[in-house]
């Protein structure tokens, strides 16, 4: 590193126009980064999971392409409520990338004309009278595949669906459609309620919300750690070069995720105020260093010299640490797990690299003694004396120290057996918003709009025009609806009940509890007067060869572990009900419930995989296994602490919250390794444990101090957040790094005075 310091300083302005032309570079791509939410991308392409529900989208097409628009009226059968409708639905039928809009004013009835079957609308508005109007309502009611979807169960609720084109069904085009269906409702507000849902608006909305926020963290984040290096260094130079090292990571790392194909999504969120965080760290480490130095009398080349040679190899172990803490989520089979650990990996070591090369030019052209004033306040000093306690108070009562430190640790980790693993596709955005409200609305005046699809394959060409599978279909969705999470189920065997009534002579109501005809030649007869009139609820519900069945329901958000536990229940009743029949069960709600499992997977093994290869680390660096131990043990604690506090709090494993473990590990790692590092240093200049310790305690335990409440700072903001797991990641990476702090202050040289391990450095 020496050399390295010396060839920095041989070419300064050379390196400085290079960091200059590399971050002028990367300014375009940065600003064209993109942001998503896509519950596909959660897993690899190859995951079974994913074929299931591609085996859906090629036979019946998606589940998560329509944008719904509801709203309530007590005179919803009027004229002029309905006139509207129509002029709406016009509208929107005019807008750019949208396949179909269906209204109630596109209700179709089934009917029987001579034996034939035919399909005309309910409504005809420039025919019918009010009173006409107003009778359709208990017609439209009594349809099955009305009720629910275009009209709720009070008769007072209706909906508009937008059905948008697959081919267009692009995260840019869902914008403008979005943008131009606000406008056309705008004009409406005065008389209607409006409400929107739908997957692809949900979707949009939150990554546009997400946007917003990121902007927002960025600001506010780079606001409070500005405020906060000013009092407590009180100088420009200590408040600038800080945040030129931080805002340059996260430039160069938005390029990078935007060049390699990557994009913002719910867990990349997090990025930016983990990487303005790191940076701070690294620069105030070195920083001090070379303050250290030039208060010890040496000049300002020897100076940067020794800050390069004795911090630079240190910063980079913390940053390597750090990077591989989450580097190991790239083994989890959860994509945006995988990226999330990559690209912040990549902003870990993008913070070092810019840190290294930046400072030590800089600081060449400083003509200030010193970077930080600490003499000019009041902190500094106060730290100095508290500093000097914590070392002396560790020194004489290093057992008890320990033994407290542990059973803290032990209390906090009761709370692990009370975490659940539950995810919902709702789950991070709090109640309070418009998003959650619309939502609401639709769940308790139509249906909820998150699909659980079953498809049934009978292997057989005509294997579902089969009397006896329809029967066994319907006792399932008897079975289904006893659930009080599912609300509505349509199948096959439900157009053919209606087919059914329509041909027979009875009253029409009466025909409502006619049970499904018993005989084969039947239903074969009922699915060609329905091919006859080319219609479309038949190909919604059946594949071309008639050997595949689809059973849509619809079901509340109840979250993955009620889904699953509904599933399991389910799941004897599907074998003795179809015991010769293939049945897959997929869709949106399944995508989101299957992601459980396969978090907990992920995120447990790439923890122990960065533990094991961490105090590999820490064993080569002081070639001793004891040491290692020590090391390792101030890195688990925080661990421990967040996952107590999890599971006391309440707060479920989800996407968004299983990294909160992999950043508190990245955390404690970084603290600790700095203060071996240090250590290190130290010992080697003293050949004594006591002295050493006490001089790292001292000197590298203002750093981490200083760091751990920038780290606070930074991530302090979260707790703001619209989205509740990214308000509780705030809380619980904040208890983290209080957890860390304390841990390497008092844990980590307590252990030493105990353990009194022989350093072999």
């Amino acid at each position: 590193m020496k050399r390295f310091g010396e060839f920095i300083l041989a070419y300064p302005k050379s390196v400085l126009f290079g960091l200059m032309l590399v971050l002028f570079i990367s300014i375009f791509p940065a600003s064209n980064i993109r942001t998503d939410f896509n519950l596909e991308g959660f897993y690899p392409q190859s995951d079974p999971v994913i074929a299931d529900y591609e085996q859906l989208e090629n036979e019946f097409g998606r589940d998560d392409n329509t944008i719904i628009v509801g709203f309530r009226h007590d005179s919803l059968f009027s004229k002029r409520v309905l006139t509207d409708i129509r002029e709406i639905s016009n509208r929107f039928k005019e807008m750019d990338h949208i396949e179909e809009v269906l209204s109630i004013l596109d209700a179709r009835e089934i009917k029987s004309v001579n034996g034939q079957l035919t399909f005309n609308s309910y409504v005809d508005l420039d025919v019918m009278s009010e009173s006409e109007l107003q009778q359709l309502e208990s017609e439209l009611l009594l349809d099955p595949f009305i009720t629910g979807s275009l009209l709720g169960a009070s008769g007072k609720a209706t909906a508009i669906v937008l059905r948008i084109d697959d081919a267009e069904n692009t995260f840019f085009n869902r914008n403008i459609i979005i943008n131009s269906l606000n406008n056309i409702l705008e004009e409406y507000s005065s008389r209607y309620e409006f409400h929107t849902s739908g997957i692809p608006y949900f979707r949009n909305q939150y990554v546009n919300l997400l946007n917003g926020e990121i902007v927002m963290y960025i600001a506010i984040s780079s606001i409070l750690i500005i405020f906060l290096l000013w009092y407590i260094y009180r100088t420009i130079w200590g408040v600038l070069f800080p945040m030129v090292i931080v805002w340059s990571t996260l430039l160069l790392t938005v390029a990078i995720i935007q060049l390699t194909g990557g994009y913002l999504e719910i867990m990349s969120s997090t990025i930016a105020p983990i990487l303005l965080c790191v940076g701070v760290a690294d620069a105030i480490h070195m920083i001090s260093k070379y303050d250290d130095a030039r208060e010890a009398g040496l000049a300002k080349r020897k100076s940067i010299i020794e800050m390069v040679q004795t911090l630079g190899s240190a910063t980079f172990l913390t940053s390597l640490t750090t990077a591989i803490g989450f580097a190991t989520l790239l083994t989890s089979t959860v994509m945006p797990m995988r990226r999330f650990g990559l690209y912040t990996a990549i902003g870990v070591l993008t913070a070092y690299v810019i840190t290294i090369f930046f400072l030590p030019v800089i600081l060449s052209k400083v003509k200030q003694k010193r970077v930080f004033d600490e003499k000019s306040g009041t902190f500094y000093p106060l730290l100095q004396k508290w500093l000097h306690k914590i070392s002396a108070l560790n020194r004489m009562n290093y057992r008890k120290v320990v033994l407290i430190g542990l059973l803290i640790t032990i209390a906090f980790s009761a709370g692990i057996a009370k975490i659940d693993v539950n995810g919902k596709v709702f789950d991070d955005v709090s109640e309070d918003t418009e998003l959650m409200q619309d939502s609401r609305f639709f769940t308790d005046n139509l249906a909820p709009q998150f699909p659980m699809e079953f498809l049934i394959n009978t292997g057989n060409p005509d294997g579902v025009l089969s009397a006896d599978l329809l029967q066994r279909v319907q006792q399932f969705e008897e079975i289904l609806l006893s659930y009080s999470e599912i609300h509505r189920v349509i199948g096959l065997h439900t157009l053919m009940k209606e087919v059914h009534r329509v041909l027979s002579e009875k009253d029409q109501i009466e025909n409502r509890l006619l049970p499904l005809p018993e005989d084969d030649r039947a239903i074969a007869q009922y699915t060609l007067l329905l091919e006859i009139n080319e219609a479309d609820e038949l190909y919604n519900l059946t594949d071309f060869d008639y050997s595949k069945l689809r059973l849509t329901t619809l079901t509340e958000d109840a979250g993955s572990k009620r889904i699953n536990e509904i599933r399991d229940e389910f799941k004897s009743e599907m074998e003795r009900l179809f015991p010769n029949e293939e049945i897959i069960i997929t869709g949106t709600t399944i995508l989101s419930a299957d992601l459980t499992d396969k978090i907990v997977y992920s995120l447990a093994w790439s923890i122990l995989l960065a533990v094991f290869v961490i105090t590999l680390i820490m064993a080569a660096l002081f070639k001793s296994f004891k040491m290692a131990f020590i090391a390792l043990v101030p890195n688990l604690i925080p661990l421990l602490i967040v996952g107590g506090v999890m599971g006391f709090a309440g707060v479920d494993i989800k996407p968004s919250t299983a990294v909160i473990f992999t950043i508190a590990l990245g955390i404690a790692v970084d603290d600790s390794i700095h203060y071996l590092a240090r250590f290190r240093i130290e010992y080697l200049r003293r050949k004594a444990l006591l002295p050493s310790l006490t001089a790292t305690t001292v000197r590298t335990g203002r750093a981490i101090i200083v760091t751990s409440l920038i780290l606070i700072a930074g991530f302090g903001t979260l707790i703001s957040s619209a989205f509740t797991s990214t308000a509780m990641m705030g809380i619980l990476v904040c208890t983290t790094i209080f957890g860390a702090l304390m841990a390497d202050l008092f844990v980590l040289p307590s252990l030493f005075y105990w353990l009194k391990p022989k350093l072999n450095i």
